[in-house]
């Protein structure tokens, strides 16, 4: 194996010095290349679980991170190798919980109020085989910040067997990480947490596929050689020193600036955007939590540099598509990869390019599915698609699923109404390359991919 694939192999920052003088500052991208020691690839992923994560050391500006993604796509290696990171005691881990389990095993029993507290303050919490999105319904107050202690009624038995009503409290806003492979959300989950899913490309399962056979080879003397890199030793430190800041709020000198940028992302203003803007404003001020002893004014004050708002926006950017429209990238990759391709290749069928021109047909799940094979060489799991994927898309408005207008009725068709950058779509005038008959290459590369600035 090449040097360059070495995992330790990497650029690394020196300790912070055992004087009471602060770390140097520090970039995403250094932080970056830390995680990459044992996170391959998904630049954008693992920077927002672990900025998610840092942001639990604020007073109410924690993010929410839902990762969405089939099995065995490593969304749940991802957070807990970034979790490794982070003090124990500052995590409240589960496989998964019920709705109910969750407020009584982590609360204690307040005699004088009789009632049960469950606090969350400065906490990470994590969830990384979450089954169903039920426990995220009842933690929707939570989530969104609605009040720093929240009420909740649960019904349980005595030692008589009666049902009696038990009050919860919920005291504070914890940062949470909610992985699982179900991709059906409910748009109020949706819209209170930031969607990712992990990255599946050729590189990043070879790099794992090498990574994994370092770690099982030897396992002890890997954790070790992991465990003494100066860079990972320096950001679990800065962590900790971050924590011990106990800061409240970070101020943003110009919030008309952000609000610019956020209106020249969208033409039409959606409510959920209200809760967009909310993380953005959010991300930015963990970005400058990062480097808190160099955002410190003359007053004591915590205000975010112009930096940390662009290395946020930066992040923003990469996820603010499947954002907008409420589906986890993964559903996003899907219909990018194999919906779009599928009707444009069958738009270029003189036969169908005038029924589909008028909109009477798209493509049905059998054409889909012979391109998946004709391209992926594997079988589509069309029980996954119908239950999972379709369902998603359709509620997103990117999709019709419905009945076409003419030749085999018997099965419904996909009808694509979702195209990149709105210029892509073959039978429109915005379209450079409308008509039927032989598409171009350059003009099917431009459906697929989206528009290019010149």
């Amino acid at each position: 194996m090449e040097n360059e694939w070495d995992i330790f192999d990497q650029p690394s920052t020196d300790e912070p010095a055992a004087t009471a003088a602060p770390p140097d500052e520090i970039t995403l991208d250094e932080v970056a290349n830390t995680l990459s020691l044992t996170i391959k690839d998904d630049h954008e992923n693992k920077l927002i679980a672990f900025l998610c994560m840092l942001s639990a050391y604020t007073d109410n500006s924690q993010l929410n991170v839902s990762f969405n993604a089939p099995s065995s796509s490593g969304k749940t290696y991802l957070a807990t190798e970034i979790a490794k990171l982070f003090p124990a005691e500052d995590k409240i881990e589960r496989s998964g919980a019920s709705p109910t389990s969750f407020f009584y095993s982590e609360g204690v029993y307040d005699k004088k109020r009789k009632l049960r507290v469950v606090s969350l303050e400065r906490k990470i919490l994590l969830f990384y085989e979450q089954p169903n999105p039920q426990l995220q319904e009842r933690l929707r107050a939570v989530l969104s910040h609605d009040q720093r202690e929240l009420f909740y009624s649960n019904t349980n038995k005595d030692k008589k067997g009666s049902n009696r009503a038990e009050q919860t409290v919920i005291r504070g806003y914890p940062a949470t990480v909610f992985c699982s492979a179900g991709l059906k959300l409910d748009e109020q989950e949706a819209t209170r947490a930031i969607l990712l899913s992990p990255e599946i490309s050729e590189n990043k399962l070879k790099q794992g596929v090498y990574l994994q056979a370092m770690r099982g080879a030897n396992e002890i003397q890997f954790d070790e050689k992991l465990e003494s890199n100066p860079a990972r030793i320096a950001l679990k430190k800065r962590i900790i020193a971050i924590r011990d800041e106990q800061v409240n709020d970070i101020m943003i000198n110009d919030p008309s600036e952000v609000l610019e940028r956020f209106h020249r992302t969208f033409k039409k203003l959606k409510p959920r955007h209200m809760r967009d803007m909310g993380h953005l404003m959010r991300l930015i001020k963990v970005v400058a939590l990062l480097n808190v002893w160099h955002r410190r004014t003359d007053d004591g004050a915590i205000v975010a540099s112009q930096d940390d708002v662009e290395q946020a926006f930066k992040l923003w950017s990469k996820v603010i598509e499947t954002q907008d429209l409420n589906v986890p990238p993964t559903v996003m990759l899907f219909y990018k990869t194999y919906i779009l391709p599928a009707y444009a290749q069958k738009a270029k069928d003189p036969d169908s390019a005038a029924a589909m021109r008028e909109n009477q047909i798209g493509i049905s799940g059998q054409e889909l599915s012979d391109y998946h094979w004709l391209t992926e060489e594997s079988p589509l799991n069309e029980d996954h698609l119908r239950k999972q994927v379709l369902p998603q898309l359709i509620n997103s408005g990117m999709i019709a699923y419905e009945q076409p207008q003419s030749g085999d009725r018997r099965s419904k068709h996909i009808f694509p109404k979702y195209f990149p950058d709105g210029k892509n779509d073959l039978f429109n005038d915005n379209y450079i390359g409308r008509g039927g008959g032989d598409i171009p290459q350059e003009v099917m590369d431009l459906f697929f991919n989206g528009a290019k600035d010149k």
